[in-house]
């Protein structure tokens, strides 16, 4: 796990990396610091004519003397960065050795790419098993004797790693982080107005999309190359197009094998352990896996609040208690410097607005358990893979009784501010006349009319069609609202916040659930084997249930969030509403008044809508963007 950069420029000037260039490597270096505390490396082409620079920052996981970065071939003609782990790279080290490599490191995964590029080329990422975004610059001769000078860029196929780019009038910038690609000198802030209404939506960029009108993601699952002046890119990987048939005992075997591959280290593991059934699961493998190799006690750590509405750490206490692991239990609550963490995350993390709060917790847990182990296992992606989410049984209900359901009455007078607030979503998706769209009410953080009074201004909708996702057009909903969560929300958001609230401590988390394999299989079941009585997640119920506490077992689903709603009204209420009553955003201050007066009275839950907003002006304030359009 690490840190990557890097600069091709079409044009070339005499002694490039002297100066400005030089200034603008380590200020991308220096941006990329946080995320690898073990050792920082920079590359520079050394032919006169041609100004090309890589970075890298390290966190030492795997090969830990000999695996620095840039890492080159024999010849120095290949060049690789590298962020990530590859969990299959001892098979793939030993078919390169048959086939007449020779490696200089004893077990390093970055030297499996050096050479892996050299047989594979551009078909190097399908052979792949783990999580990574890497970029390889290539200056062999070709076969007109002339240099290749290629750079290819590739992410895992769930986007578990980040990889960003600009594109400038003379030359390509990338990084792990957005900050990293804005620290070269020469990329532009402009923020095209219409993307603030995409946040407003959604609470997150879908790639290749993020707040910045020159800043790209690559795809989960895609690939970018740059030769000479010429940018093409693509997928080699999307979910639903490598889908499997899978039965229960296939899956489970499936899952085991992830979690013992995950385990491959020379530093400590230790796991995340929420009280849910997905982490409950990967925790109970991990001890049994450990225990078979061995070992004794795993280290689990869980986060729980005063607030007894936001607090598993119960059902994870049961859980330690079931597998035997060494728990141990860490409490946050509004003492602390809120805001603080919130700016110093958007500052060194994010680099764009964010509107999951639960970045907070992801942020402490990842504190405690950097204390234990740089290295965490995690239930990440089983609910968009086995069915966890309310909005699949929801695009369910109103496939089967959208045309009755559409007269429900735009809001209720009953339940819980939050309730009513699901009701709302709930009565907009019925008004809405495709799946996809459906899927966007259910999820929206503003609904475009509210979104539209924030920023004086319609904004552009967004549900794309399935057959955006390769899907046909007539696709089950539901499968249609799973795909658009693993191709969107998961990596935008869930795994997005996972990386920038772990690497903001060097702590490097790993999703056994995101296996490739296990993917496939899982978007192979038929619907029955995911839902059953109104709950999802059926066959993990069924194929873990000895590994899981019967009260785990029964769990519905709960959302790793914080009591931030609450603390809006008592002790973050003055520091909150200073930043929001005085914008530097460029919303509407009326709007935002009213929000923030329907809260603080208890006539409406904002809690959502009221941190989106407090996100986007601590971004506002950070980056300064220059607003366009």
């Amino acid at each position: 796990m690490c840190g990557i950069g890097g600069v091709v420029k079409w044009t070339h000037e005499p002694a490039p990396w002297r100066g400005e260039g030089a200034a603008g490597l380590e200020a991308i270096s220096a941006a990329l610091a946080h995320r690898g505390p073990d050792g920082a490396g920079q590359w520079v082409d050394p032919r006169s004519d041609r100004t090309v620079g890589l970075v890298h920052r390290r966190l030492a996981i795997i090969d830990l003397p000999c695996g620095g970065q840039p890492m080159g071939n024999e010849d120095g003609r290949v060049q690789v960065v590298f962020n990530g782990e590859i969990y299959n790279h001892a098979e793939l080290r030993a078919e390169l050795k048959r086939a007449g490599h020779v490696f200089a490191t004893d077990h390093s995964d970055t030297e499996v790419l050096v050479h892996g590029w050299e047989a594979w080329g551009e078909k190097l990422p399908e052979k792949l098993v783990g999580m990574f975004a890497f970029a390889v610059w290539d200056f062999r001769p070709g076969a007109d004797g002339s240099a290749r000078d290629t750079l290819f860029l590739a992410r895992d196929r769930m986007g578990q790693k980040p990889l960003f780019y600009a594109t400038m009038e003379d030359g390509f910038v990338f990084g792990s982080t957005i900050g990293s690609v804005l620290a070269w000198p020469e990329v532009p802030r402009r923020l095209p107005r219409e993307q603030l209404g995409l946040y407003l939506l959604l609470g997150y960029f879908p790639a290749p999309q993020t707040v910045w009108r020159d800043v790209s993601a690559i795809l989960p699952g895609g690939w970018m190359r740059v030769r000479r002046d010429l940018v093409d890119g693509g997928r080699y990987w999307t979910p639903m197009g490598q889908a499997v048939a899978g039965q229960q005992a296939e899956l489970g075997g499936l899952l085991r094998e992830a979690v013992r591959s995950q385990l491959v280290a020379d530093v400590p593991v230790a796991c995340f352990l929420s009280g849910g059934i997905d982490s409950s699961i990967v925790a109970a493998l991990m001890q049994e896996e450990v225990r078979a190799a061995g070992g004794s006690a795993i280290r689990t750590v869980s986060v729980g609040f005063a607030e007894a509405g936001f607090d598993e750490t119960g059902f994870a206490d049961a859980v330690a208690k079931k597998i035997g692991s060494a728990h141990t239990r860490l409490e946050v609550g509004p003492e602390r410097d809120v805001l603080g963490t919130l700016r110093m995350l958007m500052r060194q993390g994010l680099g764009q607005p964010f509107a999951d709060s639960s970045i907070l917790p992801t942020y402490r847990l990842s504190e405690a358990v950097r204390g234990l182990a740089p290295v965490a296992l995690s239930g990440d992606g089983a609910d968009e893979l086995f069915g966890g989410y309310d909005r699949y049984r929801a695009m369910g209900f109103l496939a089967r009784w959208g045309t009755i359901a559409r007269f429900m009455p735009r809001s209720s007078p009953v339940g819980s501010l939050s309730k009513q607030e699901k009701y709302r979503r709930l009565a907009a998706a019925a008004r809405a006349t495709i799946p996809s769209e459906r899927y966007t009410r259910l999820v929206e953080i503003f609904s475009p009319d509210l979104a539209e009074e924030l920023l004086g201004e319609a904004v552009m909708d967004y549900f794309p069609l399935p057959e955006e996702y390769g899907l046909e057009e007539d696709v089950n909903p539901v499968k249609l609202a799973r795909l658009r969560d693993q191709q969107e929300y998961l990596p935008g958001d869930v795994l997005w916040k996972v990386d920038s609230g772990a690497m903001q401590v060097a702590l490097e988390v790993r999703s056994p659930f995101l296996d490739h394999r296990v993917v496939q299989t899982a978007n192979g079941l038929p619907e029955e084997a995911l839902f059953a009585g109104g709950a999802g997640k059926r066959i993990l119920r069924e194929t873990f249930a000895a590994e899981l506490p019967p009260a785990v077992r029964g769990r519905g689903k709960q959302g790793f969030g914080v009591p931030i709603g609450a603390w809006f009204r008592t002790t973050l209420r003055a520091e909150v509403e200073t930043l929001l009553l005085q914008p530097a955003s460029p919303l509407n201050p009326p709007t935002v008044r009213r929000l923030w007066a329907e809260h603080q009275s208890g006539a409406r839950d904002h809690t959502h809508r009221l941190f989106a907003l407090v996100m986007l002006e601590l971004f506002w304030r950070e980056f300064s963007p220059r607003l366009e359009g």
